[in-house]
């Protein structure tokens, strides 16, 4: 009874820190919403699709220079006890990749010409040479600021600061949002205003946020802590490319197999990536903040075991059970958050990806056993697959079905992904994984996505009307969630969350 008691706490604490962190990309998406119209108004197809492909080498960027190293620093953050060592496990992560961020980044900008068409295609009507240029400059002064920022709220992370982590990102991010509106907006600066607005916010979160991490733990690079983390996250770099590939490629493979419509498909495919992505953003993200030192903390490899295997399905039901509402939505979505007309083609892509997506969360909860085990090697080989069969299917795809053909191909990438880390995780560490209940969940999302698609696709040649199909989709939803209510979650666990609900509402403890 106590074990059990103390697994309720454990819980309760999980479920606490996971709000917390919900409140910034709650705020975030929310905001990201609204900006999604004033964007799709101030930026042609092609600026966007420009925008998409920014966004995908500032985060590979990140990856290459050591975003995965500062992860490590979670993980390796809890196997000292002294709080010294403590210290130095995130000052050494920490100014290892600041250094290295800045030396990489500040060689590179002496062949910023010569980068220019590489990394963002050729230049044309919509962005000029010298704008391709000016933005690769931008690009690479903003992710060592980023790296350095991320350091900060890893160690924010570790010492479970959810409230205060969520206020100095909801204040960057309105300080951001302010800058876009006067650049882009009042001085239509496009991409570049986009870069200097993040590149303000980053700047001044590196010096207040990291500087005071920095001036509490006295900065020390130590060679004896550090050299096992960078042999942890060896594997982690690449797999971080991998999984950059899988989040973000297809815009360049957009782009490139593209021809002159390329640019325009990524950037109609961007709105609806942001819209079938936006679930996971608000969900995903703020779990796995506090579930990885949350899980490290659990000694006892039963109880952790146990645990994994209870929180992996109710995560995936919760993923899924929010996406429903994206999957069916979509078109509705797509129209109603474009500036101009030319974007509404985008709700074909979004159950491809709102559906992928929940794929990922299952791989993202089914690969914490490999973490635990530090056998991140194994890790890079499913991810390494994944970007194969990625790269591969959109290949043959875009040319035929142009961005719809890339939604498509993220859905397959994310199955197989989570098939692939759901048996190596299995053969590791054995977590008695409820797959009934899971499957369940992923069929209740497959039928969803192919009502959303039936549908749309009557609405669209005029053979259905608006109210009509919204009705129709009311229905499904509502079929879907009651089918996982009470066909997923047990009656026990209703009752426990009813409980939980009421003692929140009244400002008890539970």
């Amino acid at each position: 009874m106590v074990k059990q008691d103390r697994s309720d706490r454990r819980l309760s604490g999980l479920l606490r820190h996971t709000a917390m962190y919900s409140a910034e990309p709650l705020v975030r998406q929310l905001v990201a919403v609204v900006m999604q119209r004033f964007y799709t108004t101030w930026l042609a197809p092609g600026v966007m699709g420009v925008k998409e492909v920014v966004d995908l080498w500032a985060i590979g960027l990140q990856q290459l220079l050591g975003q995965n190293v500062l992860g490590a620093m979670v993980r390796f953050y809890f196997d000292r006890q002294d709080e010294v060592e403590r210290a130095r496990v995130v000052t050494s992560c920490t100014l290892t990749t600041a250094i290295l961020a800045w030396i990489v980044c500040g060689a590179s900008l002496v062949f910023s010409d010569s980068l220019a068409s590489p990394l963002l295609g050729e230049a044309g009507p919509d962005v000029t040479a010298p704008e391709l240029v000016r933005i690769v400059h931008l690009l690479l002064v903003l992710v060592p600021f980023q790296l350095s920022t991320i350091a900060g709220f890893y160690y924010l992370q570790i010492l479970e600061r959810s409230g205060l982590y969520s206020a100095i990102k909801i204040a960057k991010l309105a300080l951001e949002v302010g800058m876009y509106f006067w650049l882009i907006g009042a001085r239509g600066m496009g991409v570049e205003g986009f870069l200097i607005g993040m590149l303000v916010g980053e700047g001044l979160a590196t010096i207040g946020l990291t500087g005071w991490m920095l001036a509490t733990l006295r900065p020390r690079i130590d060679a004896r802590i550090l050299w096992p983390i960078l042999a942890y996250a060896a594997p982690l770099v690449p797999m971080g490319i991998c999984q950059l590939a899988l989040h973000q490629v297809d815009r360049r493979l957009l782009v490139h197999f593209g021809g002159d419509l390329g640019r325009g498909w990524a950037g109609i495919y961007g709105h609806g990536y942001k819209i079938g992505y936006l679930v996971t953003a608000m969900m995903l993200g703020p779990f796995i903040q506090i579930f990885q030192p949350w899980i490290f903390a659990v000694t006892d490899p039963h109880e952790r075991g146990r645990l994994l295997a209870r929180i992996s399905s109710y995560a995936v039901l919760a993923v899924g059970g929010t996406s429903l509402g994206v999957v069916l939505f979509g078109r509705q979505a797509a129209i109603l958050l474009a500036g101009r007309q030319q974007y509404w083609a985008a709700y074909e892509v979004i159950p491809w990806v709102a559906g992928g997506y929940v794929f990922w969360a299952l791989y993202h909860v089914s690969q914490m056993p490999l973490f635990i085990a530090k056998r991140t090697g194994r890790l890079l080989a499913i991810n390494l697959a994944a970007v194969l069969v990625n790269v591969g299917l959109n290949a043959v795809l875009i040319p035929r079905e142009g961005y719809v053909g890339a939604g498509i191909v993220t859905c397959v990438t994310f199955i197989v992904l989570a098939g692939l880390g759901m048996i190596a995780s299995r053969s590791e560490a054995r977590v008695p994984f409820e797959l009934g209940r899971i499957g369940a969940v992923l069929f209740a999302v497959v039928l969803g996505g192919a009502l959303a698609l039936w549908i749309d696709r009557l609405e669209a040649a005029s053979e259905l009307g608006v109210l009509p199909s919204l009705g129709a989709k009311s229905v499904g939803l509502a079929a879907l969630l009651l089918a996982l209510w009470y066909g997923v979650v047990r009656a026990g666990e209703r009752t426990e969350l009813r409980a939980w609900i009421r003692a929140r509402r009244g400002g008890g403890n539970q």
